[in-house]
């Protein structure tokens, strides 16, 4: 097959059809220029208003490098005004065109700094360079703090590092690589727990995680295990970071080793051994010397007694009274117990207010039980620290060895246990471990982990119960419930899983929730119409001892619009008891801020008039035990009509909880009290029913 190539003849144009095409080109390239004249000329003020409001400096050079024009930004910049800057040099090197460049500019008698960029234009049909500035003075000076900060933390000879609220290292200098063995890239991304020594106990670790999610500060001697596994002692601050909302985002730590300061071996090993306020052995050695007594007893075919001693109330006497005179009730304690002891036994200081013994040839366990006896009837005489007469108490729990378990892990276990059961039966008192308390503790810890789940997974929702005024018959507020949809087991009480909330801690996520969905209603309720109303919920002393209580209160409330007279924050007796420096910062915070307080179920607890009036309350609700012995019981009228007098003195608004009939009803109304909420006004509702309720309510039913 061959291929040919066609070529086609096309005839020249003549010389009349190439003018006409000439002239019809023409006239487009006009008409086109016009209409981009007629739109530059319209869009030009605008152009204008941008190159003289910018806060960029913009200059135009000549090809000589002339100014032929500059905006009010770069005259500020030179200190000068454009009518003096055009017409001279530039005199700055222009730099690599569109490739950034910085300049220090001596102007005002002070240095700035700006960067310069230069692009190439067309400039009145010229040649021309737009130089665009802009002053980074500032930049530049954070930037070198920021250096200089750094340079310092890397120069420290202490070990600094700084972690995620999650205890992840981000960011270590060089001393802590030298003084812990691990090259900073090594600790970036790993867990603190790599300095973990095995020679505290698990609640230190807890303690100091306590007080760093409290929003505290933690400093104290810890013991760290280098990547060679040898032991370094250090002196060691942890500081709580809090981001620009207020919550807590990392953590900063500096580590000084005092290994050295330390003497003699000697003395690390007692330190690492025996604790270094009671003098006792610490948990390590009681674990050691538990093991030992343990082998003894099965060569000679004996029984050991396991016990573990926990002070009831000792959080609230070291709040109320002060860390120091905490410490010295347990040197009280410890030689208190330690005199009552016989050679042969071990007593330890566990940690916190902990206290472990061993009772080794115990005989029987009812030798165990005098001696458990002898030790809670020590307790009854008081003690007088500082000038204070404390009253204490102790919990104790005991496990045998061979009977309860032959290994002393599980068998401390089992004490405790033991020893959470006696607290829960009512404290002052001792119990002998049993099956069925590890499956009650089995169930609380599942609890707890399906609560933590709860509260991630929006399983958590408010029920509001109508409070009416007495004078007017109108819904004047609401009490806001906590109630959890169990996704196995429905609804769950609250006073099963609050103290549970407690604690663990997770009290504190779930009241930060809480104020925010009542905010959060509360916007809702305003929006279709519902009169004002006050929103009433309860506070627990864990959340007030927090160090951002009250910030987190009002931030929450200034975010949503609403007034701080919106909420009335409900307390118990106890907290108003507490006058310690957190607890009296967030009260003190709260009210300047305008938020009310009341005392939930007042009449319960024991607190002193004098603290009540101390106390910046505006309410006091009368608790529903009483309430329900109207007609029923003339001691709880009496205590209601003592109550309801107390408050008129103090001029406190009263609110009868509990109120179920009519009678109950018109006996407070007799007496004077100012409010009431109950199953007779209506039962706790969801938030659109109570909307419903609200909006028809009338007055109590006849």
């Amino acid at each position: 097959m061959t291929a040919s190539l066609h070529l086609t003849h096309t005839p020249a144009p003549s010389p009349r059809s190439i003018a006409t095409r000439m002239r019809a080109h023409d006239g487009a390239a006009a008409a086109k220029q016009a209409a981009l004249e007629e739109e530059l000329a319209a869009r030009y003020p605008l152009y204008k208003r941008v190159v003289e409001e910018t806060s960029d400096g913009l200059v135009v050079l000549d090809r000589n490098a002339v100014i032929t024009f500059c905006n009010p930004a770069a005259a500020v910049m030179f200190s000068s005004t454009c009518d003096d800057l055009v017409g001279r040099e530039f005199g700055f090197p222009l730099g690599t065109l569109n490739e950034p460049t910085q300049v220090e500019i001596f102007t005002g008698g002070k240095p700035s700094f700006v960067e310069m960029l230069a692009t190439a234009i067309s400039w009145h049909d010229q040649d021309a360079s737009l130089i665009v500035l802009r002053d980074v003075t500032a930049r530049r000076e954070a930037e070198t703090l920021i250096q200089m900060q750094s340079r310092a933390l890397e120069a420290s000879i202490n070990g600094i590092f700084i972690t995620d609220k999650s205890g992840i290292m981000l960011w270590s200098n060089q001393a802590l690589a030298e003084m812990s063995g691990y090259a900073v890239d090594e600790m970036t991304g790993q867990s603190i727990d790599i300095f973990k020594s095995g020679k505290h106990a698990e609640n230190f670790y807890a303690d100091i995680w306590l007080h760093l999610l409290a929003g505290d500060a933690w400093k104290g001697r810890i013991i760290n295990r280098r990547k060679d596994g040898s032991l370094y002692t250090a002196e060691q601050t942890v500081t709580p970071i809090l981001d620009a909302t207020g919550r807590l985002s990392h953590f900063v730590a500096i580590q000084e080793d005092i290994s050295e300061r330390l003497k003699t071996q000697g003395e690390l090993v007692r330190l690492a051994e025996f604790d270094t306020l009671t003098g006792l052995p610490n948990r390590h050695v009681f674990m050691e010397r538990l093991q030992a007594a343990i082998e003894r007893a099965q060569r000679a075919d004996a029984m050991v007694a396991v016990m573990m001693l926990d002070i009831d109330n000792f959080k609230t006497i070291n709040n109320t009274l002060g860390h120091s005179v905490g410490d010295a009730l347990l040197v009280a304690v410890s030689d208190k117990i330690g005199a009552i002891m016989r050679t042969t036994d071990t007593l330890a200081h566990l940690g916190g207010d902990e206290f472990g013994l061993v009772l080794e040839n115990v005989k029987d366990m009812a030798a165990a039980s005098r001696m458990m006896r002898k030790i809670l009837d020590s307790f009854h005489r008081s003690l007088t620290i500082d000038g204070h007469v404390v009253e204490v108490t102790a919990s104790i729990g005991i496990a045998a060895y061979p009977k309860d378990d032959t290994e002393a892990q599980a068998l401390m276990r089992q004490a405790e246990l033991a020893m959470y059961q006696a607290k829960a039966g009512g404290r002052d008192a001792f119990r002998y471990f049993d099956r069925e308390m590890d499956a009650d503790i089995r169930r609380r810890v599942k609890l707890e982990a399906d609560l933590r789940r709860a509260v991630e997974g929006n399983q958590l929702w408010l029920a509001y119960q109508p409070q009416m005024d007495l004078a007017s018959n109108r819904i004047v507020g609401a009490e806001a419930l906590i109630r959890w949809n169990h996704p196995e087991r429905g609804l769950v009480s609250p006073g099963e899983f609050i103290p549970i909330a407690e604690a663990s801690g997770l009290i504190l996520p779930i009241g930060d929730w809480i104020i925010e969905e009542i905010c959060r209603q509360y916007q809702i309720w305003q929006a279709v119409g519902l009169p004002a109303l006050r929103l009433g919920f309860n506070v627990s002393g864990v959340q007030f001892r927090q160090k951002n209580l009250a910030h987190h209160v009002t931030s929450t409330l200034n975010k949503a619009g609403l007034s701080a007279s919106d909420l009335d924050i409900e307390i118990t007796e106890t907290v108003a008891m507490e006058r310690s420096g957190r607890v009296q910062e967030n009260v003190d915070l709260l009210t300047a801020a305008g938020v009310s307080m009341s005392v939930d179920d007042f009449g319960t607890g024991y607190s002193s008039l004098s603290n009540l009036q101390a106390f910046p309350v505006c309410r006091l609700k009368v608790d529903a035990s009483f309430v329900r012995g109207i007609g029923q019981s003339r001691d709880d009228e009496k205590i209601v009509e003592a109550v309801i007098r107390l408050g008129q003195s103090l001029g406190l608004t009263l609110v009868a909880e509990g109120v179920e009939t009519p009678e109950q009803l018109q006996f407070l109304r007799d007496r004077g009290c100012d409010e009431i909420q109950g199953y007779f006004i209506s039962k706790p509702l969801p938030p659109e029913q109570f909307r419903a309720f609200t909006a028809g309510f009338t007055g109590p039913p006849l």
